[in-house]
């Protein structure tokens, strides 16, 4: 790279964004659900279900226009977690749209928000009673899922009349306690879950992709996650069994897809040096070492959940 077109990078606000948002090297691929599954172990690939869902007969809406600030759905989401919150439901976003809030690179279709478990049943059947039945359409799941993923056993929800998209995900499902006082609100009002504690979930569900997303995009010190984080011990391998007993049960005598076999006890602080101290080896060839401290993040940008954006 020419000195001239350093400079250029350098001083151009707009050239410096637009190089941070193309920075998805990696970064869309769906989340292992590696359930007890060391890190330097060779990746396993999920064996290929035997037919692929047939989408032909899902609802479609082709004449829907598109959701707030150009398709980003952000407004549509905060109506949503207002209409939960104001029937005393705690909600969060969760998923890759609180990646996307703490600075990853990733693609978004639906939405994804995040109630107590306890309270899905009754959030569902809110959203599906007379007051919002002229506002939201409930959908069968969607078929396709990524790796460990519940998404396939949810009700899709959309906005009618706009092609906005969400689903109700239980806490439980995502490891991650969901309370008020564990929540922060980005610009535009929509609760997200802390950093700490979501980096936490990803560490206790032994998440290596939504682990490195987080760091990556929050750009985090090791210093950092010794301070902030519950490093004691291993992941949580009860909660392992759980899922996969879940997956089990939902998939009948189906291909089990994302099932992984539980083997190996995990210390959570090794995960978290090892995940850390690789934040270097993670940038791809679009991303010099001169501009970028992360594959998501240039030297000294400024933290992105406190800048305001249309998409959280």
């Amino acid at each position: 790279m020419s000195p001239s077109a350093y400079q250029r990078i350098k001083t151009s606000k707009e050239s410096r964004r637009n190089i941070y948002r193309n920075a998805r090297d990696c970064s869309s691929a769906p989340a292992p659900w590696l359930a007890g599954h060391g890190p330097l172990d060779s990746p396993r690939v999920p064996k290929k279900p035997t037919s692929c869902p047939d989408v032909s007969q899902y609802p479609q809406f082709p004449n829907d226009k598109p959701s707030s600030f150009g398709g980003r759905g952000t407004l549509e989401a905060r109506q949503v977690t207002r209409i939960l919150e104001n029937a005393r439901i705690p909600c969060c976003i969760c998923g890759i749209g609180a990646l996307i809030y703490y600075g990853a690179a990733r693609v978004k279709n639906d939405w994804e928000i995040c109630v107590p478990s306890e309270s899905k049943d009754r959030a569902e059947a809110l959203l599906k009673s007379e007051n919002y039945i002229d506002e939201y359409i409930s959908l069968p799941p969607w078929p396709f899922t990524g790796v460990g993923s519940l998404s396939y056993t949810y009700t899709r929800f959309k906005f009618t009349g706009v092609s906005f998209y969400f689903v109700l995900v239980p806490s439980k499902d995502i490891h991650l306690p969901c309370e008020p006082q564990n929540f922060q609100r980005s610009h535009n009002d929509l609760p997200f879950p802390k950093l700490d504690l979501l980096i936490q979930s990803f560490l206790e569900m032994n998440d290596h992709v939504s682990l490195a997303d987080a760091i990556d995009g929050s750009n985090v010190s090791e210093k950092w996650g010794v301070e902030n984080l519950d490093l004691e011990g291993e992941v949580d391998l009860g909660w392992a069994e759980w899922k996969n007993s879940i997956i089990r049960q939902k998939d009948g005598n189906g291909p089990h897809f994302g099932l992984n076999p539980i083997r190996q006890h995990v210390e959570k602080r090794w995960l978290w040096e090892f995940m850390v101290r690789n934040k270097g080896g993670r940038r791809g060839w679009t991303q010099p070492t001169e501009l970028f401290a992360t594959r998501f993040r240039l030297h000294g940008d400024s933290d992105p959940w406190l800048e305001k954006r249309d998409n959280c």
